[in-house]
């Protein structure tokens, strides 16, 4: 082996050795007897105490020292002379600490070990403070004789934890990983012990390092999302928000009262400082994104399709606002945001068209609008979406406008706009749901009792318990404290309708669009009562009188062909079929039935127009191309 390696073994191996050999354990020298042997003849009897565990077991560490209930210090004859059961009895028993003004006892020793010279182990409570200094004193005569102890830090409780915590926090500060650093070093000083260390103040300075190291990488990496011109406003916004908790975790967590750490400290003003000021920069950054981001996925929402810009994703998202605003819960008056729901196509839809990042942002900013007690929609959308009202297939306008209206209080013009509404809609959910708001309204300028909510809602409890009797019993209360509710005579109807009591259901149904003559639901629920009894002339009645009431809508025109070709009147089928379609041309429905119509009085040209009709409504669908096609093979075989 060349010398340079032999050194540098050498080197490697004192430094391997050191590494084994533990602190050396502190210990003192203590007079307990100035004289021994017979007649007092021997000299005094001098004792080695050094600092000890239990079972003397060494290497002696910081761990084992505090491990069990008492420290311990182990005992024995400092010179040649035997420490026997007699001495540990008479004379050990007087040795005492003394710290702090306080005279403290061992409360526990070992067995005599004989080995050697004779040694015992005696345990002190812990009251016993080893990071101070203390003596051990004994009584000799009249003095008392006394050794000064002063143990090392590194037998101090809870130093290892500090060596582990501290070794980590400088590793992880050395490596820049600032926040590993930042906890290891905060496990130390949240340990109210630790402060017996020396080092205690040097883990604050460590821990200030860090987090002032983890502001420059903030401010670092802001700057750098800032410039970064290869970003889309939506990374930009991502990355912006990405970064705002590290900004905010330096400015809320860097003072700690606890740690005895307060935000004027001068360590850590500067620091705290350049991070507020990098966090409301942050802030105003983000808003500005935000705002140009917000702009650029709705501006083609609000500016409507006549840009030419959006074609059938305008279509697709007017169609889903509609939706989503018309499930709003009308009825919530304590409601501090707008919670809404669309079905999983149109929610799927959205995804596939990549335009659900754009619903949402609508919905955001509507949201913050409706919060702020501002019309919910934004100032442009419904101007620009009315001039768009012919490229429509459903009155999207007037459901929008309508929940405009009415989260405004604009009762008159949401009334309004909801009869535009049935005039030409052929969904009949979006019916429901505008009818719910329109009796909504009724009910709420009619001042109608809270009472009577109660009494509904206990009735609909009791239905929900299979307590029929006493439902009914509730709902008919209600009819007879408000006599001129008609949605309590509606809701009364629809449970005879769930116990399949049609006649009675009828009754109040009746009596709901008897009170209220434009209650669209009431009729509509009326004819369905007497469709599932397959008695189609008081369907006819129901509608007639619907109509004579001024309730011209597509749906109930429609239905009214529907009872006339069920009752074998086609020519009145098909001339309440052509007045729908008249009020909703798009109707795909309405071109199947009355090409069936025109096909049941051999009327095959009309069929044949009215089938093709509904095909270019909707190419998508089957039904049409099915009935073509039978149309079809039906004149074959009359030839």
């Amino acid at each position: 082996m060349n010398t340079p390696v032999k050194m540098l073994f050498l080197f490697f191996a004192v430094l391997q050795l050191n590494a084994q050999v533990p602190a050396q354990v502190p210990s003192v020298q203590l007079k307990v007897k100035d004289k021994s042997g017979l007649f007092g003849m021997g000299g005094p009897r001098i004792v080695q105490i050094e600092l000890s565990n239990q079972l003397h077991q060494l290497p002696v560490t910081g761990d084992n020292v505090n491990s069990d209930q008492y420290y311990y210090f182990y005992v024995a004859p400092a010179e040649d002379w035997v420490l026997d059961a007699d001495f540990a009895e008479n004379e050990l028993s007087k040795v005492s600490v003394y710290q702090n003004g306080q005279t403290i006892a061992a409360a526990w020793k070992s067995a005599l070990k004989t080995n050697g010279n004779g040694s015992i182990v005696l345990g002190f409570p812990k009251t016993l403070k080893l990071y101070q200094l203390f003596l051990f004193q004994v009584p000799i005569g009249d003095a008392k004789n006394q050794a000064e102890f002063k143990v090392p830090k590194e037998y101090w409780p809870g130093y290892s934890a500090l060596v582990k915590n501290r070794h980590t926090g400088d590793s992880l500060l050395t490596a820049l990983q600032y926040r590993g650093a930042i906890g290891s070093y905060e496990k130390i000083l949240a340990d109210p012990m630790q402060k017996i260390f020396p080092e205690y103040s040097e883990v604050k300075n460590s821990r200030t390092k860090s987090f002032g190291g983890l502001s420059i990488v903030n401010q670092s990496v802001f700057d750098s999302i800032v410039a970064n011109t290869d970003l889309s406003l939506k990374d930009k916004v991502f990355k912006v928000d990405s970064i705002k908790p590290s900004l905010k975790y330096v400015v809320d967590s860097m003072p700690n009262t606890d740690f005895g750490i307060g935000s004027l400290d001068t360590t850590i003003a500067p620091i705290l400082t350049a991070s507020l000021i990098e966090l409301n920069q942050l802030v105003r950054v983000r808003d500005s994104l935000q705002h140009l981001l917000d702009n650029q996925n709705v501006q083609w929402i609000n500016e409507g399709s006549s840009t030419g810009k959006s074609g059938f994703l305008y279509q697709y998202m007017i169609e889903t606002l509609a939706y989503a605003y018309s499930s709003l819960p009308f009825d919530d008056t304590l409601a501090t945001e707008l919670k809404i729901h669309i079905s999983d196509d149109l929610n799927n839809r959205l995804i596939k068209n990549n335009i659900k990042d754009s619903y949402l942002t609508f919905l955001r900013i509507c949201n913050e609008r409706f919060q702020a007690h501002m019309p919910i929609f934004p100032v442009e959308f419904l101007p620009n979406l009315k001039n768009d009202t012919m490229q429509t297939t459903l009155p999207y306008y007037s459901m929008l406008k309508a929940v405009n209206d009415f989260f405004y209080s604009n009762y008159p013009s949401a009334l309004d706009e909801i009869r535009k509404i049935f005039r030409s809609c052929y969904e009949q959910e979006l019916n429901n749901r505008f009818d719910m708001m329109r009796i909504i309204i009724i009910n709420r300028q009619q001042h109608i009792s809270d009472d009577i909510y109660k009494m509904l809602q206990e009735a609909s409890q009791l239905e929900a318990k299979n307590d029929a009797a006493g439902a009914a019993e509730r709902y008919r209360q209600t009819t007879l404290i408000a006599p001129n509710f008609a949605y309590g005579f509606f809701v009364f109807g629809k449970f005879y309708n769930r116990s399949g009591d049609f006649n009675r259901a009828v009754y109040y149904f009746q009596r709901a669009y008897q009170i209220d003559t434009m209650y669209f639901s009431a009729y509509r629920e009326c004819f369905n009562s007497y469709l599932k009894q397959g008695n189609y002339k008081p369907m006819i009645d129901v509608l007639t009188t619907a109509l004579s009431k001024g309730n011209d809508y597509w749906e109930i025109n429609y239905n009214l062909g529907t009872a006339y070709l069920g009752d074998g009147d086609i020519a009145h089928a098909i001339q309440y079929f052509e007045h729908a379609l008249a009020l909703n041309p798009k109707s795909y429905t309405t071109n199947v039935k009355l090409g069936l119509a025109y096909q049941n009085i051999k009327n095959f040209q009309k069929a044949r127009e009215f089938f093709n009709s509904a095909i270019g409504v909707d190419p998508t669908r089957q039904e049409a191309v099915d009935y073509l096609t039978k149309l079809n093979e039906l004149q074959r075989s009359s030839k």
